[in-house]
């Protein structure tokens, strides 16, 4: 087998590479002209456009300094302009308005395509006219009454006669031809027998409208208790007056059951009456003298003469009452005024009772205050937080039990000559003019439910483990004492982290 020489085969290698590489320079010789050539045209070409644009540009300069010129020959050629007239003296000239009259356009809304305010505001009395319309109906001495009003102020009064009547003042401008009937109606104030009961509903106000080619504009009465509607003459409502407020006055026989709600209004009772139901909201409520009272109360003020028994359910306000011989009354975050009250439970979180004489007075009591000007029979109360102040106590004063915690209380007995106290209460501090003597016998607690019996057990435990370590002969928190014959008066107290003062 033949085999090349490599030496033979490497030579012929580079001789094929050479002869590549002077092909390749020849080539490159032989296109660079043609490049540079090229390159030499677009170059005269750009030029050649550049020198139109110039030579445009200038014949557009001349055009337009010619226009120029020939605008500045008309109007130098132009003759000159006359004198204008001397203007009227002002007073020659017709009064115009200082500004045009249009309805008071006041908490613009828009609904469904109309637009709501409240419409005009009448503020001169001279402008209305105004008419005293009223109702009545035949019923017995001692109807059931029952009335449903919003935002309109109810005076309620008794009279002497077998007839529910009810009256009020309608503001209107032009003719007013309506009957009484018909401007109750348009008032929405109602009255009418239910069976052997009487119905009295006063409710808002509807409003008018108008339609112009921008749209529909309507306003309503509302529930604004600070104005009265006002009409035109077919009873339309065409706005307010808004310094007089909306009243409506009852008349019911002195033996009427009443039974009243109420939002956003105020309610009078004027006289003494047998029965009354009363739910206000957002309100107020001034009675006289009511036998038998049952109220419920939200963010409302009540203020009361005399009642003899009272079942009272108050929420956010101001209760003030002269005189109540028995009331059960569950409070919250409200100010409780009473002046004479002989007997009375209450439950309460987070009130202010003020009271200025108590007989009985029994009740639980979470956060707040209670202030009595003078006890005379018993106190009972139970709770968390509830200070207790009673500046001095009657000579009938025969027997307090509390059970509290965390609290301040003030029972001064430094005018009673006999009276007995049992004191339980860790970390509590005690002032009296007595000696402390040990406690023989736990004080019975006041158990109310299972957490109160749980509560105590927890308390037991509690005891025994500080008798243990011997912490219970340090504290001297618990005790008991006797001045004179000590049956006068009875103390059994159970307040833990409180400060007591018996002075």
């Amino acid at each position: 087998m033949n085999k090349r020489n490599p030496f033979l085969q490497a030579a012929a290698t580079i001789l094929a590479l050479a002869m590549m590489v002077q092909v390749s320079a020849q080539t490159i010789s032989a296109t660079a002209p043609k490049a540079a050539n090229q390159r030499q045209k677009s170059a005269a070409i750009e030029s050649q456009q550049a020198a139109q644009q110039m030579k445009i540009l200038a014949e557009m300069d001349a055009k337009n300094a010619q226009t120029i010129r020939g605008n500045l020959g008309a109007l130098a050629a132009m003759p000159p302009m006359p004198p204008m007239p001397a203007m009227a003296p002002l007073a020659e000239l017709a009064e115009f308005p200082e500004r045009m009259e249009m309805p008071e356009l006041r908490e613009l809304a828009e609904l469904n395509g109309v637009t709501y305010f409240n419409g005009k505001n009448f503020t001169n009395v001279d402008d209305l006219k105004s008419k005293e319309v009223s109702q009545e109906i035949s019923t017995s001495k001692s109807p059931d009454i029952y009335i449903d009003n919003s935002s309109r102020g109810m005076v309620v009064k008794i009279w002497d006669q077998p007839k529910v009547k009810i009256t009020t003042t309608v503001f209107y401008e032009g003719d007013g031809k309506l009957s009484d009937e018909e401007w109750l109606e348009k008032l929405n104030l109602s009255l009418r027998m239910l069976g052997s009961s009487v119905k009295i509903k006063s409710g808002s106000i509807g409003g008018g409208s108008y339609t112009t080619t921008s749209g529909t504009y309507a306003w309503s009465g509302g529930s604004n208790t600070n104005g009265v509607a006002v009409f035109n003459g077919n009873g339309q409502n065409i706005g307010t007056k808004s310094n007089i407020k909306r009243v409506v006055t009852v008349y019911v026989p002195a033996g009427s059951k009443l039974d009243i709600e109420s939002k956003y209004a105020d309610v009078q009772l004027t006289g003494a009456f047998t029965d009354a139901n009363i739910d206000l909201t957002n309100g107020n409520l001034d009675a006289e003298n009511i036998n038998k009272l049952q109220l419920r109360s939200k963010y409302s003020n009540v203020t009361l003469d005399n009642v003899v028994t009272a079942e009272i359910d108050f929420i956010n306000g101001r209760f003030t009452a002269k005189n109540i011989d028995d009331a059960d009354i569950d409070t919250k975050y409200s100010t409780i005024e009473m002046g004479n009250v002989k007997k009375i439970v209450f439950r309460s979180t987070n009130d202010e009772y003020e009271m200025e004489e108590v007989g009985e007075i029994r009740g639980r009591k979470n956060y707040g205050n209670l202030r009595i000007t003078k006890l005379n029979g018993s106190l009972e109360l139970d709770g968390t937080n509830a200070d207790v102040k009673v500046r001095n106590v009657g000579p009938n004063l025969s027997m307090v039990k509390i059970d509290n915690k965390y609290a301040d209380i003030r029972l001064p007995l430094r005018n009673n000559k006999s009276y007995s106290i049992n004191y339980v209460g860790s970390y509590s501090t005690v002032y009296g003019n007595f000696e402390k003597l040990p406690l023989k016998e736990e004080p019975k607690p006041l158990l109310k439910d299972k957490e109160d019996k749980l509560a105590e057990e927890i308390r037991s435990i509690n005891r025994s483990v500080m008798r243990a370590s011997g912490a219970e002969e340090n504290n001297s928190s618990r005790f008991s004492a006797l001045v004179g014959d000590g049956k006068a008066l009875k103390i059994n107290m159970n307040c833990q982290n409180c400060t007591v003062d018996f002075k």
